[in-house]
């Protein structure tokens, strides 16, 4: 790799420079399945993005990669990298592989533990591998990265039509992220969790100091917390929890049943109660995704009347 440097601007209106006509190779914004000039200008506008998460590789004055950072807007480190431009040059493998080495020598520096890569393959991803795949995964190994798990994502339209909501579970408000009936319900689902993020974090974390900062995290994404929910049985006992948000494209936050009560198909239950009340809160699309391995889950998302949209490969390093 010769003749290459690797720099960061300065200015959001670099950024958003270098960013215009990114290719974006199976990495995608967060906030949709798009890159467009709308989002990039409104990611930049609210945080979500910034200038000290691009990194741009240059030579003999042509872009030749570009990778890019998503967070929340009260955060110091990115979420994820997510956007990915291979460029076209012969060597773009090992091009990439130095921007990435070179964002997550930067990210680290700044303080983030663990530098995560997601990618966006569509559904049926392993039966017709879209072309920049395998360069993608090579440049990330090289880099230092490896698969952590890979995840389907699942879409609610109305034509799917509104989920009944049978009458044996109690929904109840919760006060907020920090809500201690909230808290203790959700670390109660990280027992036997299939979530691999969550099995990873609990090998060095403790299980209350992740759930409170993860449901503070899930404010950004799946937030405000008026439709979350803590649900109990007929009986009284707790169920488990469901979080979501409100608008026209909406995120299914968190669906989790606490392990004694697992079997039963709460989770449909779950997913279905979030699902009406976004519809009637005028969601126009619902997305929501679950890890490959999680088949309850995924049976939960069909039940309910969701279509697989697409896949994510997550990555870290």
């Amino acid at each position: 790799m010769h003749n290459v440097s690797i720099t960061r601007p300065s200015t959001p209106e670099q950024a958003l420079a270098l960013l215009r006509g990114a290719r974006s190779d199976l990495g995608t914004p967060i906030s949709d399945l798009v890159v467009t000039d709308h989002h990039l200008t409104t990611a930049f506008a609210n945080r979500n993005r910034r200038p000290e998460w691009v990194w741009t590789a240059s030579r003999e004055g042509r872009v030749a990669g570009r990778v890019a950072g998503w967070g929340a807007p009260a955060n110091d480190q990115p979420w994820i990298l997510d956007l990915f431009d291979l460029g076209d040059e012969p060597d773009r493998i090992d091009i990439m592989a130095a921007l990435l080495q070179r964002a997550a020598a930067d990210l680290r520096a700044g303080g983030l533990e663990q530098v995560e890569l997601n990618l966006f393959p569509p559904a049926g991803w392993r039966d017709d591998p879209p072309a920049a795949l395998p360069d993608l995964l090579a440049a990330a190994k090289a880099a230092g990265f490896e698969i952590l798990v890979t995840r389907r994502r699942f879409r609610w339209t109305p034509a799917a039509g509104v989920p009944s909501v049978g009458d044996g579970l109690r929904f109840e408000p919760v006060a907020g992220p920090d809500d201690p009936v909230l808290a203790d319900a959700y670390r109660r689902t990280f027992v036997g969790s299939l979530d691999a993020h969550t099995r990873r974090s609990l090998q060095t974390r403790d299980a209350a100091e992740l759930a409170a900062e993860e449901l503070a995290d899930m404010v950004n994404y799946a937030g405000p917390v008026d439709g979350w929910r803590v649900a109990y049985d007929t009986g009284g006992a707790l169920v488990g929890l469901v979080t979501g948000n409100p608008g026209a494209k909406v995120f299914t936050g968190y669906v989790g049943v606490v392990p004694e009560q697992r079997g039963h198909r709460y989770a449909r239950e779950l997913l279905a109660w979030m699902t009406r009340w976004q519809a009637e809160h005028g969601a126009e699309k619902v997305v929501g995704e679950t890890d490959d391995e999680n088949l309850p889950m995924r049976r939960a998302f069909e039940a309910v009347g969701f279509e697989e949209e697409s896949a994510r490969i997550d990555l870290v390093g």
